[in-house]
């Protein structure tokens, strides 16, 4: 089962970061980060640095119901 996760962060392209953002982060049944996403759901590209910071767990949802996933995003208000 994939978890998503809504969090805090600051993207650290070798810059002080401006503002912190809001997004959410999906990780694999190990917990590992495999995508990040902004506040609108789009993914955000992951070279480059970034601190993160969880802020709750939206919930979980298997590979091959990805509808789920979006759901989660819904049920946060994005969409």
């Amino acid at each position: 089962m994939n978890r998503v996760d809504k969090i805090r962060f600051s993207l650290l392209f070798s810059e002080v970061p401006t503002a912190n953002c809001y997004g959410y982060m999906e990780l694999n049944q190990d917990g590992r980060m495999i995508a990040l996403y902004n506040r609108f759901g789009e993914e955000i590209d992951m070279n480059g640095g970034h601190e993160i910071v969880r802020v709750r767990t939206l919930g979980t949802f298997d590979d091959e119901d990805r509808d789920n996933f979006y759901s989660l995003l819904e049920s946060d208000g994005v969409g």
